[in-house]
């Protein structure tokens, strides 16, 4: 029954359509037939009674075969003369001639209505119904669910491609719930930072517009003054610069181009080289590549290395280990430096716009490098994983979806 069952569900709906079809005319056909000949039986029964013989030369009749003898058939012609049929056999007489009209149209028209019904029943309801349920909740933004219909034939393609398509909302809505939130986190941080900048800028501009007319600030005094209050002004410029570059990163769109790995690795290779020396560490960097071509936004991950190597350089003491790798879908860049290494909290938060770390160093640092490296890594179809080495520095790892 299983086995019936599974390869009734494989068949296409026209192959199920026509085996209905047919099963239902050569049921009407049978049933037809046993019903008008029952019906042509009786009105035969009733012409018996009513049937007068007569010669040939009398004129008019039907003629019929009647053995009498052997192989001897001798032709008989009869006449009916249905005149004076009592209503007992009137009522039935009629009765089965409209049978044998109207019986075959009623029969095949009930066989295959009850075959349209069968198929409904049994191959289209409950997918019909999936749908139907499942386009309502998704009408309600309701993605927590499954579209589960097991099967081969055209409703279980269209529920499988519902599904696929519920799968796409799912994932469009939830970036977009991300990109809200990280819209609102930025909005908090940008609200939270600027604070400080303005209070000092407040400050100072009372104490400017309150001394200065009356002489009591030196010349001295003014300069500091104005000195600091230009260095807060510099802070909020930077500050709305990076604002535009992480508002602008939910509107980014990638290019994927195919690129030669050697060449690329190469590329990374000599930039890599050239920061490290400027800031007199040693480096490591070792190439795995699996594939000679590679298919991706070379100006996206360049700026996410570049990203992750100026956090590197940023913290080492000594030394910076770079990796690159390439298997068939994915394109791996891992940098590790000999620093402190992340916090558990940090682990937790680096990636958020605008987080600078536990230790913040002298100047304006406005810790939005990992988060534009997990924005375009995400972009990208891969992810950013910040852990620690066994020797306790940091390491980032960026994954990209060739």
């Amino acid at each position: 029954m299983g086995a019936l069952k599974k390869w009734y569900r494989s068949i296409p709906l026209w192959c199920a359509i026509f085996l209905f079809a047919a099963a239902a005319l050569l049921t009407a056909s049978l049933i037809s037939n046993r019903v008008t000949d029952a019906a042509y039986d009786r009105i035969s029964q009733i012409n018996l009674r009513y049937m007068l013989m007569q010669q040939p030369d009398e004129g008019g009749g039907d003629p019929v075969y009647q053995s009498t003898d052997g192989d001897k058939v001798e032709l008989i012609y009869y006449k009916l003369d249905l005149t004076g049929m009592p209503e007992s056999d009137v009522r039935p007489y009629l009765l089965y001639r409209t049978t044998i009209r109207v019986a075959p149209v009623l029969i095949y028209a009930g066989c295959l209505l009850a075959a349209a019904l069968l198929l409904y029943y049994t191959k289209l309801k409950r997918p019909l119904a999936l749908l139907f349920t499942a386009a309502a909740k998704i009408a309600e933004n309701d993605f927590d669910f499954s579209l589960d219909y097991a099967g081969q034939d055209e409703m279980a393609k269209l529920c499988g491609a519902f599904e696929q398509m519920r799968a796409a909302l799912e994932e469009s809505n939830r970036r977009m719930r991300q990109m809200i939130d990280e819209r609102k986190q930025l909005n908090d941080a940008y609200t939270h930072d600027i604070r400080t900048p303005i209070a000092v800028l407040k400050g100072y501009t009372g104490i400017l517009a309150k001394f200065l007319p009356t002489g009591q600030l030196s010349p001295e005094k003014v300069l500091t003054t104005v000195s600091t209050m230009e260095s807060h002004v510099e802070r909020l410029e930077q500050f709305a610069n990076s604002m535009n570059t992480a508002q602008k990163l939910a509107d980014v769109v990638l290019q994927k181009e195919f690129v030669a790995a050697e060449d690329f690795a190469a590329t990374l290779r000599d930039s890599a080289e050239l920061l490290v020396e400027r800031h007199n560490l040693a480096s490591d960097f070792t190439t795995s590549l699996q594939t000679d071509h590679l298919h991706l936004d070379p100006t996206a991950v360049t700026q996410v290395f570049e990203n992750l190597l100026g956090n590197a350089l940023r913290y080492a003491r000594t030394r910076i280990s770079v990796q690159v790798e390439s298997a068939e879908k994915v394109f791996l860049l891992r940098i590790s430096d000999d620093g402190r290494g992340f916090t558990e909290r940090e682990l937790q938060t680096a990636v958020q716009p605008y987080y600078s770390g536990e230790t913040s160093e002298k100047g304006y640092h406005f810790g939005l490098g990992l988060y534009i490296s997990r924005t375009l890594c995400e972009k990208h179809g891969g992810a950013l994983t910040l852990e620690n080495t066994d020797a306790g520095g940091a390491q980032v790892t960026a994954r990209f979806a060739m």
